[in-house]
């Protein structure tokens, strides 16, 4: 099939997502729970203060990207229990870049959280203090690469769920 109408199957599921009231909750309710993930974590690293030193909107854009990508999985998981077909969601990736968010979107110089990770797989003192001011420096760049990952991931998911309905068994009769 050509690549433009694959992206217009891609196109044609993504309006199919969100033509149903329940996915558009379930996109709301998962982005504001990402963003509260993202502020809570923000908090506990910054001594429980609410201390970003990025614009704002990164964050509200990694909650909605991840938002995005975890309501794409939920529907390929439906698609998939609806026709029996076994499907995995990356769900978990969307998880995984809204938390790794918070901890960059944080404060990098009095974060406890990464540098606990950090000491808890064996990095040293050194090692600890270089990841922690290069995560600072380079916080836009990192939370912009998450962004673009949830995205990227978002129209594999879109791609995946067309092959899915191209392989799901017809009914006889029709």
């Amino acid at each position: 099939m050509p690549k433009n109408a694959q992206n217009k199957m891609r196109y044609i599921f993504l309006k199919r997502i969100f033509s149903s009231p329940i996915m558009v909750l379930a996109f709301a309710v998962i982005a504001i729970l990402y963003y509260f993930l993202i502020h809570f974590l923000i908090t506990v690293s910054s001594h429980g203060l609410f201390l970003i030193t990025l614009p704002s909107y990164f964050i509200y854009m990694l909650s909605l990207t991840s938002s995005l990508l975890m309501t794409i999985s939920i529907y390929q998981i439906h698609i998939s229990l609806k026709n029996r077909i076994l499907a995995v969601g990356e769900g978990a990736t969307s998880a995984i870049t809204t938390i790794a968010g918070g901890l960059i979107t944080s404060c990098g110089c009095s974060s406890p959280i990464l540098s606990t990770i950090l000491y808890g797989i064996g990095v040293n003192i050194i090692g600890v203090s270089g990841a922690i001011s290069f995560v600072a420096s380079n916080q836009e760049w990192l939370i912009g690469i998450a962004i673009l990952a949830n995205l990227i991931l978002s129209y594999y998911s879109l791609g995946k769920l067309y092959r899915l309905h191209a392989k799901k068994p017809k009914e006889k009769g029709r």
